[in-house]
């Protein structure tokens, strides 16, 4: 499931890189996650995706996070706080 999300994701960074002029400007917000307990930092592994198709990390700016969890993750897991990030990345 992880990787098809991620698969997803970078087929949709690298269409943007495609279609987006020099110089243009992409913001995407995502939240970090935890699947199976484990944190994921999806924040870094999208960040190296755009890299590696062309864009710079212009910033990473963190969202005040209320962000809940999944009753069964929290129940199996307990409550960890996450990432919750908008990424400026220029083309």
């Amino acid at each position: 499931m992880v990787k098809g999300y991620f698969d997803e994701v970078a087929c949709v960074i690298q269409e943007s890189a495609r279609l987006l002029k020099p110089g243009a400007i992409l913001f995407m917000v995502n939240d970090n996650v935890r699947y199976a307990g484990v944190s994921i930092s999806v924040d870094l592994i999208l960040c190296d995706f755009a890299t590696q198709l062309g864009f710079t990390i212009e910033n990473i700016l963190l969202l005040p996070s209320d962000k809940g969890h999944s009753s069964q993750q929290m129940g199996n897991h307990g409550l960890e706080p996450l990432r919750k990030c908008v990424y400026v990345w220029k083309k």
